[in-house]
C-alpha cells in the first residue's frame, strides 16, 4: 500500500475555527497525543477544501464569522458525510449547543476547552469513525459477493443459512437434492466461504438488521449428504 494511499485511510481531526490562535494551541494538543489534524478559518473553507471521505472527526466552532457552525452541520447532513462532530461552545450557548445535539452532533466541549478532554474526545470519535468505516465496508463486500448468486442460488443460500439440510431445501424449492448440492457448491465457490455457519455470517455482514432463526443456528450441522458433489 503506497504511502498516500495509507494516509487516506488514518484518521484526521478538522479544526474549524476562526481564532487562529485557537487552531494552533487546540492542534498541538493532538499532536502530542498523536493525531493527525488540519485547521480551517471558517466553515465556507471547510467544505469547500476537505475531503470528506477521510475518516475522523470535526472540531467545530459553534460561533463563527460568516457560516455558523449548525449551519455548517446541516450542510454535512445535505452531504451524507457521516463524519462525527464535536462543537466548541461558549458560555450562554447551551441552547445552541442542545440543538446540534438533536441535529446529529456526538458531543460538544465548552471554552476554555481542557486539553485532556479535547484529546480524550477526539480519539474516542476518530475510532468510532474507523469501526464504522470498517463495518460499511465489509457491508459492500458482502452484498457484492451475494450480488453474484443467481436467483435460485440466493434462495438456496436462504435456506443453507437457516441450516436445511439438502433434503429439505429441495421439498421447499421443488428441485433434486442433487441440483441443491449443484447450488451450494456454486455458493460456497462465489461467496468464497466453506459451510452453512459462513454463509448465515455473510447474509448478516450484508444486511446487520437480518435475524436468521436461532434455532437453525444451533443446529447447524454438515451432513454427509449436504458436502458439495465431487468434481469429475
Amino acid at each position: 500500500m503506497s504511502s498516500i494511499l495509507r494516509s487516506s485511510r488514518e484518521p484526521l481531526v478538522r479544526i474549524v475555527d476562526d481564532d487562529a490562535s485557537l487552531r494552533e494551541a487546540l492542534g498541538l494538543v493532538l499532536t502530542v497525543g498523536r493525531l493527525d489534524w488540519t485547521g480551517y478559518e471558517s466553515a465556507e473553507a471547510f467544505l469547500e477544501r476537505d475531503d470528506l471521505r477521510r475518516p475522523g472527526a470535526v472540531v467545530l466552532d459553534l460561533r463563527m464569522t460568516g457560516m455558523s457552525g449548525l449551519a455548517c452541520q446541516a450542510k454535512l447532513a445535505e452531504r451524507a458525510s457521516d463524519l462525527p462532530v464535536l462543537f466548541l461552545t461558549g458560555h450562554g450557548d447551551a441552547a445552541a449547543a442542545v440543538r446540534a445535539l438533536k441535529a446529529g452532533a456526538v458531543d460538544f466541549l465548552q471554552k476554555p476547552v481542557e486539553a485532556e478532554k479535547l484529546l480524550s474526545a477526539c480519539k474516542r470519535l476518530t475510532a468510532w469513525h474507523l469501526a464504522l468505516r470498517a463495518e460499511n465496508e465489509e457491508r459492500e463486500h458482502a452484498r457484492t459477493l451475494l450480488a453474484t448468486l443467481t436467483p435460485r442460488e440466493r434462495e438456496a443460500a436462504e435456506y443453507t443459512a437457516r441450516g436445511w439440510p439438502n433434503r429439505t431445501i429441495a421439498e421447499e424449492m421443488g428441485v433434486s437434492e442433487q441440483a441443491v448440492k449443484i447450488h451450494r457448491s456454486n455458493i460456497y465457490r462465489k461467496l468464497g466461504v466453506k459451510g452453512p455457519v459462513d454463509v448465515a455470517e455473510l447474509m448478516r455482514r450484508a444486511d446487520p438488521d437480518r435475524r436468521v432463526a436461532e434455532a437453525g443456528l444451533r443446529t447447524l450441522c454438515v451432513l454427509a449428504d449436504d458436502a458439495p458433489p465431487e468434481k469429475g
